[in-house]
């Protein structure tokens, strides 16, 4: 055999690693989330899609980047654009 069997309560085993993704992942999809926003005349999504994506993902993907300074420029970016699209809802 020559494989050690691991302990069942390894310290390593009790605390899983966190998922840290991909910062151009997490840049991507802020990319593709603002154009689509630029690119509407009105919300492109409406009831729980709207929420998810006005109140609910940028905020998450913004904790991801880990730069303060650039999840804070895109930040205001897409704040300005959820204004111009509630101005016109």
């Amino acid at each position: 055999m020559g494989l050690a069997q691991q302990s069942l309560f390894a310290e390593e085993e009790l605390a899983p690693k966190r998922y840290v993704p991909n910062p151009q992942h997490v840049r991507n999809s802020l990319k593709s989330l603002l154009e689509q926003m630029r690119a509407a005349e009105r919300w492109p999504w409406e009831g729980a899609v709207l929420t998810l994506y006005r109140d609910i993902v940028p905020p998450q993907l913004y904790a991801e980047l880990p730069d303060a300074e650039e999840a804070a420029r895109w930040r205001a970016e897409i704040e300005a654009e959820a204004a111009r699209l509630d101005a016109v809802a």
